[in-house]
């Protein structure tokens, strides 16, 4: 049989006894579990993806589907009598060459970047389980996969045969065929399926297109009512699995819900704290109109003797030590709540509070407002003894004094910019009148980019608020110390440098020693895939010196050259099999494309 597999990558199929293991595989030992899972997957399923063997004088080795390999053999092994309904699979499909340089490549490509099934393949395989009565679990560990993994997949088996088909096909995507499972009903999916179909349309749009009115239960609202207050009272929902939320679908019920309870609450706090109104806000915050006409008042400030300032820092230091026992504890609140102050009961018995609920604090109670006494029918309104304009005036020259003898706080100044610029506060709290602005970074396809995580994780939308600015958050702010401090300025700072043309970035990047492969790695998807034929054919030749010689690489399609160099540059394996030398292998460590160098002249 020899002669018949000499071309290159025909896909024949071979009688399962004439198959062996290669000693390329890289799998050479696997656990009978494994086995095992396999074979109960293959029985149900079938063989969802060929083999890949290399053609030897003593016949066809496999490079790449080892554990399969093993599975039918303990199928065959038991007569193919697993299940009443199982077809042997016998001949095996398998994609042969018989060209030792490829079959190297594919066994490196097989373990490096061994492809996935597709997302309807797999679809189609578990529910077929599912059939026969598999449970959950069992089809988990059948195809390795997590309970929730399969979950997930079993959901979009319930879509129409049509929404499958049209992701197979890959008219749809991945993404939109899970949105597509918020369908209310299966002509509504279709009708929607028809409308999306080869279109580029955002997975969201049709999230939001099938679920009209709906709020996710994150939402603040949602959040503060709770979703078993919310069904109680006759409320629907339904579950979004791929999003881990629920849809609440009565908007009406749930504002009624979160404008009694906050009303509630609102009345709740005002009656345990004595005071003479309490207003509730359903909006995230209280508006400027709403206070504009009331007059604001402030906490009086405690004092304490000497000796229970001693005590206060006493137990303070303890504190520090966590030596405190409850006693302690209760002894340091009452001192630190007496030199914070309050309000006094004449001020509470004359002025009110406005309560709202806020996405990142929850219940938010704002202290004090006094409302303006109303004026007896006929009485002439009194002149205010001073007019707005010179109240403004003053507050520009109370801003001036405290700016003047802040131009000598050298350190307190650095606090509030590492403040301002690194402590998340809200834009209206920030003490210094200071926007940074981070620079684009995050490339269009991140695919072998890695960024440490303190700057990947502002390359993440944040759409929550951030802390009030406080006096006490300044405090804790500052009590982190200066190498917090300065950390926080240097990372806030970093992420706003640009690139000029006067060359400073190059100086910079050589100064400190830059090497942009430590957070970058050519990958198919995010780099090689995206390159030309010839631009591959090139690099393969500048990278692999016996490549002159070989000329499989050149034959190979575009998709098959970029996850060969993928191997190249993330395998070891790959390495060892084409015989590179250490020298080969650090100059494809330290490869970059000239377009990722830095220029004399440029930024």
């Amino acid at each position: 049989m020899a002669k018949d597999f000499i071309s290159r990558g025909d896909l024949r199929l071979i009688p399962l006894a004439e198959l062996r293991l290669s000693p390329l595989n890289s799998r050479q030992e696997i656990a009978a579990e494994e086995v095992e899972a396999m074979a109960e997957s293959l029985a149900v399923a079938g063989l969802l993806q060929n083999l890949i063997g290399h053609l030897t004088p003593q016949g066809v080795e496999i490079v790449g589907g080892g554990t399969r390999l093993r599975a039918l053999q303990l199928l065959a092994a038991e007569g193919w009598g697993r299940h009443p309904d199982l077809i042997p699979i016998d001949p095996v499909p398998v994609k042969v060459t018989a060209d030792l340089q490829e079959a190297v490549a594919w066994a490196g490509t097989e373990n490096s970047a061994r492809s996935a099934l597709h997302p309807a393949d797999e679809v189609r395989a578990y529910a077929a389980m599912r059939e026969r009565g598999a449970s959950l679990s069992r089809i988990a560990r059948s195809f390795a996969r997590s309970e929730a993994h399969v979950e997930r997949r079993l959901k979009l088996a319930d879509l129409p045969a049509e929404a499958l088909a049209a992701l197979r096909a890959n008219e749809i995507s991945l993404e939109m065929a899970k949105a597509l499972t918020l369908a209310p009903s299966g002509e509504r999916c279709l009708e929607v399926l028809t409308s999306v179909r080869g279109r580029d349309v955002r997975p969201e749009q049709v999230r939001r297109e099938l679920t009209p009115g709906t709020v996710p239960s994150t939402d603040r609202r949602a959040v503060f009512v709770g979703l078993e207050a919310y069904l109680a009272a006759g409320g629907t929902s339904q579950r979004d699995l791929f999003a881990d939320r629920t849809l609440l679908e009565d908007e009406a019920l749930l504002d009624r819900l979160f404008a009694e309870k906050g009303a509630a609450e609102a009345e709740r706090i005002r009656a345990e704290e004595g005071w003479e109104w309490a207003t509730w806000v359903p909006e995230e915050y209280v508006s400027w109109t709403a206070t504009q006409k009331l007059t604001r008042l402030y906490a009086r400030p405690g004092k304490l003797s000497e000796g229970e300032e001693a005590e206060l820092a006493a137990l303070e230091e303890r504190e520090t030590e966590d030596a405190l026992d409850e006693a302690g504890r209760a002894r340091l609140a009452e001192l630190e709540a007496r030199r914070a102050g309050g309000f006094t009961d004449a001020q509470r018995a004359s002025a009110g509070i406005f309560v709202y609920c806020s996405s990142r604090e929850g219940l938010t109670v704002e202290r004090a407002y006094q409302q303006p006494r109303a004026v007896p029918r006929g009485a002439p309104e009194a002149a205010p003894d001073l007019p707005q304009s010179l109240i403004e005036d003053l507050h520009r020259i109370r801003l001036g004094a405290l700016q003047a003898r802040l131009m000598d706080q050298s350190e307190l100044m650095l606090d509030l910019l590492a403040w301002s610029l690194g402590g998340g506060l809200r834009p209206w709290a920030r003490p210094l009148a200071i926007s940074p602005t981070d620079q684009p970074i995050a490339p269009e396809k991140a695919d072998g980019t890695s960024y440490p995580p303190r700057l990947a994780a502002r390359l993440e939308p944040n759409t929550s608020l951030g802390p009030d600015g406080t006096p006490a958050e300044f405090e804790a702010f500052r009590a982190q110390g200066k190498k917090h401090r300065n950390q926080i300025l240097t990372e806030a700072l970093a992420r706003t440098f640009c690139t000029g043309s006067s060359g400073l970035s190059a100086t910079l990047a050589r100064q400190l020693g830059v090497e942009v492969r430590r957070i970058w790695t050519p990958t198919a998807q995010g780099f090689l895939g995206r390159c030309s034929a010839g631009y591959l054919d090139r690099l393969w030749s500048e990278l692999v010196p016996a490549a002159e010689a070989d000329r499989s690489f050149q034959k190979l399609k575009k998709g098959e050259k970029a996850k060969r160099l993928e191997a190249l540059f993330a395998d070891l394996a790959t390495r060892e099999a084409l015989g590179l030398s250490r020298e080969d292998c650090a100059k494809i460590d330290a490869w970059v494309p000239a377009e990722l160098g830095w220029p004399e002249g440029e930024g």
